[in-house]
């Protein structure tokens, strides 16, 4: 495992949105419930965009990412939309 990890994302199955989306500054590993791993993200915080690449770093799709509202957009790599969400609040430090 390269970079940063700031977090980690628990989803049932292969999708993105199955957890809680974390903000990474350069990538975080999604695990299912069995502690498997099945891919990561890679966000670019100054653009806000999002990767999604599966464990043999294959791009599965990619989404945006916008600090201000906490809205979250993924999509597929045809550019299908495939799920949204909302970012936890910040905690202040």
């Amino acid at each position: 495992m390269r970079g940063r990890v700031t977090g980690v994302v628990v989803s049932s199955g292969a999708g993105l949105l199955g957890g809680q989306l974390i903000i990474a500054a350069d990538r975080t590993d999604l695990f299912d419930l069995h502690s498997n791993r099945t891919g990561y993200i890679l966000v670019d915080p100054k653009s806000g965009r999002l990767d999604t690449s599966d464990t043999k770093s294959k791009r599965t799709g990619w989404g945006t990412i916008h600090r201000e509202s906490g809205t979250v957009e993924v999509f597929d790599k045809e550019g299908k939309r495939i799920g949204s969400g909302l970012l936890p609040p910040r905690v202040q430090r």
